[in-house]
């Protein structure tokens, strides 16, 4: 889930933020659609929070944050962790993280009929991917350092097929790939159906990855607060003020999670009742949204960790450094 509405002072869904330059109590911020912020727009909660605090936040909903971003028209975005060194390049941008919202969420799925236990049981046959980059960088880490084997496009271990994200689930049911690097929220109908089930005891790639690397860790995160470093350090009351208002959005998600999954179906790709009441069931046992927007030191460094075992794996070069992080649970607000 990501999240994004909004243009010049509205909270509301709109067009490209305000390209001027940024102003104190004033916060712009790119989002990709997003039912928690939906949900708060929706029943007022921005408006209250912008009134009662004196900040303005203008968003705007895209999924080209990056574009946006290196254009100077946002101030914060989101970002999976492990994409940020990523974004810098691609921005010529000095960013820093300051929140967190969201686990890197995939899985693992094959047909129930399948008897692979683990991706290494499935060498040499076809895996469904979204993209070469994004959770399948995690799940490359980890599948070398777990099994030795290679998930890079023309040349690894697997016949990889990229494919449309929302695609892939069933064009596994149907037998036209093996494997999939899959979201559950994409992937719905298979699951409930029973046509297709997940490996690894169906534990996402942060689970994963926090059971092998960083015991107890809630990451990597499939989506972090990422803003200019230049602005942040300008603008600590609207740092804190985002932050704030993030976590009135989780704790509204925890509050109301089945009611935003039946207000906002279309965020979680499921329209029949069916499909909405299995998606209701599947996130109270598997929310990977955070409960905690800021962070602690202690947290900042068990998430870079993924980035010592994509190095140490060879997903990325030696030379990539991690992104800088912004504790501010406990800090003097």
């Amino acid at each position: 889930m990501v999240a994004m509405v909004g243009t010049g002072c509205s909270a509301g869904l709109g067009g490209p933020a305000s390209s001027r330059a940024a102003q104190d109590g004033v916060i712009r911020f790119t989002f990709a659609p997003d039912p928690i912020w939906d949900y708060m727009n929706d029943t007022g909660l921005l408006e209250e929070f912008e009134r009662d605090n004196g900040v303005a936040i203008e968003t705007s909903a895209t999924w080209d944050e990056f574009g946006l971003f290196a254009g100077g028209h946002a101030d914060i975005i989101s970002s999976a962790s492990f994409e940020v060194p990523g974004l810098e390049e691609q921005t010529e941008r000095d960013t820093v993280v300051i929140g967190r919202y969201n686990s890197e969420r995939s899985r693992i799925l094959v047909r129930t009929e399948e008897p692979a236990t683990t991706l290494a049981d499935l060498k040499g046959r076809r895996l469904g991917v979204f993209t070469t980059v994004s959770g399948t960088l995690v799940w490359s880490a980890l599948v070398k350092e777990l099994h030795g084997l290679d998930l890079r496009s023309g040349g690894g271990d697997f016949d990889i097929v990229v494919a449309d994200i929302q695609n892939l689930s069933n064009l596994l049911a149907r037998g036209e790939i093996d494997a999939c690097i899959c979201y559950p929220d994409l992937s719905a109908r298979e699951l409930r159906d029973g046509t297709v089930r997940a490996l690894y005891g169906g534990k996402s790639s942060a689970e994963l990855f926090a059971e092998h690397d960083a015991p107890g860790h809630d990451g990597p995160m499939g989506n972090v607060f990422v803003a200019r470093r230049d602005w942040a350090q300008s603008h600590p009351r609207e740092v804190s003020a985002f932050l704030d208002l993030w976590n009135r959005g989780l704790a509204e998600w925890r509050a109301h999670r089945d009611e935003i999954i039946e207000r906002y179906p279309q965020h979680f790709a499921v329209a029949s009742p069916a499909d909405i009441d299995f998606m209701k069931d599947y996130v109270a046992q598997h929310d990977w949204v955070v409960d905690d927007v800021r962070f602690d030191g202690r947290w900042a460094a068990d998430e870079s960790s993924i980035f010592d075992l994509m190095r140490d794996t060879g997903v990325i070069g030696t030379d990539v450094e991690d992104p800088d992080f912004l504790p501010t649970r406990g800090a003097d607000k």
